[in-house]
């Protein structure tokens, strides 16, 4: 019996011909060859190309000159050929391959088709050969008889598939990926999700890598609803394979990438939450409906004719935040979860930062294109109104923060026993994904989890070491491969230098074990560092609490400016007083004895006082280098951004929200409740104790360096995206930290030898 080999899509009902064996390709992409063969593949009687006969070929491989090289898939006659023959199958929709009618081979018969229009490249370029392929009298003509002889069901003339649908089609048969998009996905509650689904091409069951959220599945975000539209996400597709000319970070939006994923044997399900795309319903997001949309993906994931069973989840921010909820409804084909730049406690990491509103994310959100894509008319919930009108945790557990809320929903985690690898961020524009991370790990309680802290954790998911590490993950969870890889520590630091310089270490537990915590004493006596020409009256943060009482005062107010881009300083730059720089006062400690690797959990405690009823404190962890400038801490995200501050960490508390949580406090981390019957504002000349969380973070301070703590009204531009200016308790207020034996106020570091 003659070898079998596969024209891979599969192209069904091409013409083929080899030395011994002649006919049409099955509806399986079949077809017959003897080993050591050459063949052709035809159009009616025009041949399109020739190669060696193998177990499994695709289209590029017929052009010689482009020889299966995915960066020639421009190549004109390539192109053009691809475009007719796809626009020659049954239907338009190749979810399940082309396959070709043999009447069409009848039709076009003799007639001679020229594909490569070798046009004058110094005019109009490729442009030019498109047109004058499209526009060419023999192809109008066939495509007029096709309609004609209602070989295709219709008697409409077909338009060309364009070039970028032709060549992403390419690439998708010759890396062996078969995609199916707008697939109904039936919800428990009687409605559906529509869903884009990546198979690999290869006969076999595979696990699936399902996410479930608001942005849009189509290619990079957003969704289709037009053919524009399509043409609009096959061209930036083409462009992010042909040198990402559009700039663009993603396949999808904080997704896997399918090209990267699928030839290895995984398929991919991209799904529009309840609302987005065409998925009917309301869009709530962070919500109950949509973590019950993504557990029934993943149930329908985990039991398809071509699924091994087994369902992992991958994604970033939105799409990290979202995994927790939905395994929080204990999915049975969920095996594993990496959450990237995650989020769990929802009022606290994400809504409001120590109490107080994380106001400039959600216009930046939106601003940045990541508003929800929707087909047909818009049904979503005013998620941010009601978050504003839920100052407290427990405002409406309902419909906020409780583990089945409406919107923000906070899930429970403490049965969650799904393996977990948790990426948190130690440096962020924003307020978000950085105690979330940890807080995943930490109450996430599987016996099989990991945790990476990473400064550019945006960029470096995509990178070939973090896919090579994450595919090991899956590998062992989801194939259940031998591999080693839970074998290897738990716990990988990028320890930062400075200025965006680093080097990894690794921990078998967080926090690390042998941690010394360190007290620096704040002192409101003058320092006698003048190093720094913006402001010159620094105080005493010294290894010694102060002998005496002493007390420091700055003005609540400040002057703002209306928003401002990502980056740049809400505060008024015309206004002295609201300068970033020197807003509030600012304590730092002599040079240091010794290097200190600083990772984990730290605080702030301070005794405070106001001449109004609340204080909002913003708290910057900053680092002096022995030349008396700063050290950057936060890298690439304030590179070129010279007005911004460089924190090593940061901590933020609304002092009426000061009540701890006497369950989740520890010594090294205070929780505060934020709830309405803990709320207590400030009496005139009452003097409170408040212990600020710093967020967990990691980076080596060098002999001869100083810590520089700040403490500001306001964010300015120290903290990333600003929050709420209540001028209600800031206009016209003073501020009082106190200091000295009865007042003893100190920051507590993590140090590790």
């Amino acid at each position: 019996m003659a070898p079998t080999g596969i024209l891979a899509g599969p192209i069904a009902g091409l013409r083929y011909k080899t030395p011994t064996h002649l006919g049409l390709t099955s509806e399986r992409g079949e077809f017959e060859y003897e080993a050591g063969e050459r063949m052709t593949f035809l159009i009616g009687e025009n041949a399109i190309g020739y190669v060696t006969a193998a177990p499994r070929l695709h289209l590029a491989q017929v052009i010689p000159r482009v020889d299966g090289n995915l960066d020639k898939l421009k190549d004109s006659g390539l192109t053009n050929i691809a475009r007719l023959i796809f626009t020659l199958g049954r239907t338009e929709l190749r979810d399940e391959g082309t396959a070709i009618p043999p009447e069409v081979h009848d039709i076009i018969g003799s007639r001679r088709i020229n594909f490569r229009h070798d046009a004058d490249y110094s005019a109009t370029g490729r442009i030019d050969k498109i047109r004058q392929f499209t526009e060419d009298p023999v192809v109008v003509r066939l495509l007029e008889d096709l309609a004609a002889s209602d070989v295709f069901g219709d008697t409409r003339p077909r338009t060309l598939c364009t070039p970028a649908n032709a060549r992403n089609e390419l690439r998708r048969n010759a890396l062996g990926i078969l995609r199916f998009r707008d697939v109904r996905i039936p919800l428990q509650n009687g409605s559906y999700v529509l869903a884009d689904v990546f198979r690999p091409a290869a006969p076999g069951t595979y696990p699936a890598i399902v996410n479930c959220g608001p942005y849009g599945k189509a290619f990079n975000h957003h969704s289709i609803e037009t053919s524009d539209d399509l043409e609009h996400h096959e061209i930036e597709e083409e462009d992010y394979f042909f040198g990402n000319a559009g700039d663009l970070q993603f396949e999808n939006h904080e997704t896997v990438s399918t090209a990267v994923w699928v030839p290895d044997g995984y398929a991919v399900v991209r799904v529009d939450m309840p609302g987005a795309g065409a998925s009917p319903g309301e869009l709530a997001p962070w919500g109950l409906a949509g973590a019950e949309a993504f557990r029934d993906a993943i149930e329908w994931a985990g039991t398809q004719p071509w699924s091994n069973g087994a369902v992992g989840t991958w994604g970033m921010s939105y799409l990290a935040i979202s995994q927790h909820a939905a395994a929080s409804l204990h999915p049975e084909h969920l095996k594993a979860m990496i959450a990237i730049g995650t989020d769990v406690d929802l009022y606290e990491e994400v809504a409001y930062n120590g109490g107080v509103l994380n106001e400039q994310f959600w216009p930046i959100w939106r601003a940045a294109g990541l508003t929800p894509p929707i087909v047909g008319e818009p049904d979503i919930v005013d998620f941010v109104q009601i978050m504003k009108d839920s100052p407290f945790r427990d405002s409406n557990p309902d419909e906020i923060f409780g583990p089945r809320a409406r919107v923000f929903m906070s899930p429970d985690l403490s049965d969650v026993t799904v393996p977990l690898w948790a990426v948190a961020s130690t440096t962020h524009l924003s307020n978000i994904h950085q105690l979330g991370g940890n807080a995943a790990y930490l109450n996430t309680p599987t016996p099989h989890k990991k945790l990476d802290l990473w400064e550019d954790w945006f960029q470096h998911a995509y990178s070939a070491e973090a896919v090579a590490q994450h595919k090991a993950f899956f590998d062992y969870w989801l194939k259940g491969i031998e591999n080693g890889i839970m074998d290897t520590p738990p716990i990988r630091l990028e320890i930062r230098t400075g200025d965006g310089t680093s080097y990894l270490q690794e921990e078998n537990e967080w926090p690390i074990a042998r941690t010394e915590y360190q007290k620096w004493y704040f002192d409101a006596r003058p320092s006698d560092w003048v190093g720094d020409g913006v402001r010159p009256d620094f105080l005493r943060l010294g290894a010694v609490a102060p002998g005496e009482s002493t007390q420091a005062r700055y003005s609540a107010e400040i002057q703002l400016t209306p928003w401002a881009p990502v980056g740049s300083p809400r505060v008024d730059p015309a206004s002295a007083d609201s300068d970033p720089h020197v807003t509030g006062v600012s304590f730092v400690s002599e040079p240091l004895a010794h290097d200190a690797v600083i990772a984990g959990f730290g605080k702030v405690h301070l005794w405070v006082e106001s001449t109004s009823d609340d204080i909002d404190l913003f708290v910057s962890v900053r680092v002096i280098g022995d030349d008396d400038r700063e050290v950057d801490f936060t890298g690439f995200t304030t590179f070129g951004f010279p007005f911004r501050i460089a924190p090593l960490t940061k901590g933020w508390l609304k002092v009426s929200h000061r009540a701890l949580d006497k369950v989740r406090s520890t010594e090294v981390q205070p929780a505060h409740t934020h709830v309405k019957a803990d709320y207590a504002p400030l009496r005139p000349g009452e003097i409170v104790p408040v212990e600020i969380a710093l967020v967990p973070n990691v980076g080596k301070l060098l002999k001869g360096q100083r810590i520089r703590v700040d403490i500001q009204p306001h964010d300015g531009v120290a903290h990333g995206l600003n929050h709420e200016y209540n001028p209600s308790y800031h206009d016209g207020a003073t501020n009082i930290i106190h200091t000295g034996p009865d007042t003893c106020g100190y920051i507590q570091l993590p140090v590790i030898g």
